[in-house]
């Protein structure tokens, strides 16, 4: 037979939406087992300032046409 499952999808949806609403680390335990939901953080890029981009522009620019 198979075994049930510790937590049900909809479980791990609802803990997911929390984790990410709330940027917080939900946690359950049952039967022994942990299982643990974090929050999903992309990685963090920086952005170029509107200056930095146009000086890297020109750069590339004359970069190409010298």
């Amino acid at each position: 037979m198979t075994q049930r499952a510790i937590i049900s999808v909809a479980e791990l949806k609802r803990m997911a939406e929390v984790a990410n609403s709330e940027a917080v680390t939900v946690e359950i335990e049952r039967d022994g087992a942990i299982v643990r939901v974090m929050p999903f953080r992309p990685p963090q890029v920086q952005k170029m300032s509107r200056e930095k981009s146009a000086e890297a522009e020109l750069a590339r620019w004359l970069a190409n046409n010298e």
